[in-house]
Order: structure tokens, then sequence, then C-alpha cells
């Protein structure tokens, strides 16, 4: 069994996908976070005077933890945290190291919601009802995926990470004739409208002017939009999931309305601030990490819209390794309530941008209300965000090969725009055979 869980681990750690992340926040209070957040009486309370706990922690987002635990840290003095910065796609081999030496592993831990099964799957995860915290007060679509099949939580999800469409509203203005997202909405309210509009705009623009920047870009959008599960039982659903994305991002292509640039390069990012691309898949994160940090020139200049089907792109959960004594559980359990239901989620969201995914604060449109929106033209995209999408965002059930289909989603998005040759089939020969390749499971079935 466990040499079964490190070649899990090791094909899961081959791909890059996305970073969980949220844009910039807001410096509005909210009466909701002044509390304890609602947590049950059984709940853990780390307090200030207690004795020395020390946390320790594995983690590839300093933007996030460091505010953090120097926030929780000034009101419980006697709670040390000692962080390592780890690349996102070494977390899971550095776990399985750790367990394969005997050595120790760290008392929280993040977890990438993309890889979620793959945590389940190596069974040294605290069930976190124990303390108090309950999955249901945490947003429904992104609560479910921290489940075990016995009904334990191994995770709190923390933040939300809705997705909509971006786009660059002088851009907008040119091509269809508004910028107002209600009425590009109605213009772009299903996939063949954008097939449709893309060829209007490359025959307007001589082929100069795309929809999108990147294939690779839509692919991932096509592919969280999915509510086909990526595995039922013991068989990867590669076909079902994938004909739906590759479908997609073919008709774009033949469109002229996907460029192809790979996404997250120099290259990809320089077409944020530049006028021959208009539309961006968008979660929530990416105003920071692309449109703002990409295009710091651009304000005023964005907007966003709901895509034809609401949608999550992203999250982190956190967790506690069992192997920890009580006091670090009691105080990390501690740490994490407040960072989620309590204070921290203030903190998280006025230093980090994380956008709680307590139910409670996420519905409040005071403490959920973004600073960026001046960025986007004054739009209230907070309430788009964390009300109009994140309560209907569906989030399909993913696979301990989750990442292993994200890279085959890549490479063959990549190749499709790449080489208009390329067909469904093709496409879809092109992606199984990779597939099988980083699929060393021999009880699992590609289909």
């Amino acid at each position: 069994m466990k040499s079964r869980v490190i070649s899990i681990l090791l094909t899961a750690t081959m791909g890059a996908t996305l970073l969980a992340g949220c844009g910039s926040g807001t410096a509005a209070t909210s009466d909701a976070a002044s509390s304890s957040g609602g947590a049950e009486a059984s709940a853990p309370a780390a307090s200030a005077d207690g004795e020395d706990v020390t946390i320790t922690y594995w983690g590839w987002d300093s933007d996030y933890y460091e505010p953090m635990f120097a926030a929780y840290s000034a009101e419980h003095p006697n709670v040390h945290f000692e962080p390592t910065a780890t690349e996102w796609g070494d977390m899971l081999t550095k776990a399985q190291q750790a367990l394969a030496s005997g050595s120790e592993l760290p008392v929280l831990l993040p977890m990438d919601l993309s890889l979620i099964e793959n945590w389940k799957t190596m069974d040294i995860l605290e069930d976190l009802t124990q303390y108090g915290i309950n999955a249901d007060d945490y947003a429904d679509a992104l609560s479910v995926k921290t489940l075990t099949a016995d009904g334990k939580d191994i995770g709190v999800v923390e933040n939300v990470c809705p997705a909509g469409i971006a786009y660059k509203r002088d851009l907008a203005k040119e091509y269809f004739g508004t910028d107002d997202p209600d009425e590009l909405f109605k213009i772009f309210n299903s996939y063949d409208a954008y097939v449709e509009k893309g060829k209007e705009v490359a025959d307007k623009s001589g082929g100069s002017v795309k929809l999108f920047h990147s294939a690779q870009s839509i692919s991932e959008w096509f592919y969280f939009a999915s509510e086909v599960p990526t595995q039922t039982d013991n068989t990867l659903n590669y076909t079902e999931k994938m004909t739906d994305v590759f479908t997609k991002t073919i008709a774009l292509r033949d469109a002229d309305a996907v460029d192809t640039y790979a996404n997250g390069t120099p290259e990809a990012n320089a077409t944020y601030a530049d006028d021959t691309h208009i539309f961006y898949h968008n979660p929530d994160w990416a105003n920071t990490y692309y449109i703002e940090g990409n295009d710091p020139d651009g304000a005023g200049n964005w907007g966003l819209m709901h895509a034809p089907v609401d949608y999550s792109c992203g999250g982190t959960a956190i967790g506690i390794t069992s192997a920890s004594t009580d006091a670090q559980k009691q105080a990390a359990a501690d740490f994490i309530i407040w960072a989620t239901q309590g204070d921290g989620a203030k903190v998280a969201r006025d230093e980090t941008g994380f956008i709680s995914a307590y139910k409670e604060l996420m519905n409040d449109k005071e403490f959920s209300k973004r600073s960026d929106e001046d960025f986007f033209g004054g739009e209230d995209i907070s309430t788009l965000y964390y009300t109009e999408i994140a309560d209907n965002m569906k989030i399909a059930a993913s696979s301990p090969w989750e990442n292993a289909m994200v890279t085959v989603r890549n490479d063959v998005a990549q190749q499709i725009v790449d080489d208009p040759s390329i067909d469904l089939d093709k496409a879809l020969e092109l992606g199984k055979e990779e597939l099988t390749q980083l699929v060393t499971d021999s009880t699992i079935e590609i289909k």
C-alpha cells in the first residue's frame, strides 16, 4: 500500500497547476469577524498566557502565512510559528519523503484543493470536526472537497476563489458596443457566442485582435467549469471530460479567437497591458496576481462578468497533522478558527486579499467588499464574486490523479493552437497517450 501511495504522490507532482491565492483586500470592518465566528463550545482556545507552543508549517505562499502568523502571535505570544518555505510542486513529495524516512511532518499543512484527494490517501491529518469546526459553515462547493468517504474533515478552506470573465472596457466598447457587464453577458451567455463573436472580431481586426491570449488559460476555464467528475471509482473519465474541454478550445482556435501564448509566461503576462486581447478567465485571486500586477496603468479599464457557467478555480485548505502533540493540535485548531472565522479573517482580507469561505463572512457584503473595485471601473465585483458566483458555482469531484489530468490538459491545449491540423480525435489521442505514461497505477482504467 505504501508503494502505491508513493507512486501516486510522485506522479501528482509532475505537472504545475494553479496557484491558490486571491486578489487585493480591503480595510473595511465587520462585526461578523470580531467574534470567534460561532465555533462550537468544544472548540479549542489558545490563551495568551498558556504554555509555550511551537507550530511548524510548510507552505508556498509567504504573502499569506507571514502576516497571519505575525498577527496571531501578537495576540498569543506563547504560540510560536516555524514556517518552512516549500514550493507548491514539492509539498506532496516532501510529505511522502518524511513518511518514508520517519522524519517529522509539520503541525499545519496547506493543501491545494486540486490535490486534496492525494492528501486523503496519506491518512496523516486530523478530523477537524473534533475541534468544533463544521464544514457546513463554509462555502458548500468547496468544503465538500475536504470530506473523506467516512465523514472526516481533513481541512478548512481558506478562501473562496470564485471565477468570472475579466475584460478590457475600451476594447469591449469598440468591438461589442458596450462595456456594461450585464449587457456583455447578454451577448456572451453561451460558449457558442464566444466562437461567433470571435470570428467577428477577427474579421474586423484582420486577425490582429483575439478574444483570449492563451489556449492553456481557456482550457483551465473549461476544465474547472465542467461538472464531469475526474474519476469515478477506479475509472478516470478522461474522454468525457476532455472532449468538452478540447472541443471548446478547438472551436475558438478555428474562429481565430485565441492566441498561442503559454499561460503564465512573461510574453503571456504582457498581453494584459496590450490592446489586442479582450477577455481573460479570471478567478478573484487573478485580480492581483495577473491583472493588477501586469497592467498597473489599466485602472478603470477593466470589467468583470459572469461566465456562461459559474465556477471556482483554485483554493487552499489548511489541516493539522495527526502526529502533532495535543498542545500543538489545540493551538493549531484555534489558529484555523481565528484565521477563517474570527479576527484573522480580517487580517487575511486586508493583508493578503483572501476572502474567507466562512459563509457568515463571505455573504456579509461589508466584510467581503474588495478595495480594488476602482480598478474595475467602480463595478461591484465583490457582490458578483462572493454572492452571485459563489452561491451558484459547482465543483466536480476530483481524483488522486488530478494533476496528471491537468498536465495533459495544458500540454494538449498548447499543441492545439500550435498545430491547426489537430482535430478532436487527434487531441484526445495525444492526451490519452501522455496520461497513460503518467498514471502508473494498474488498477486505474483510463476511459
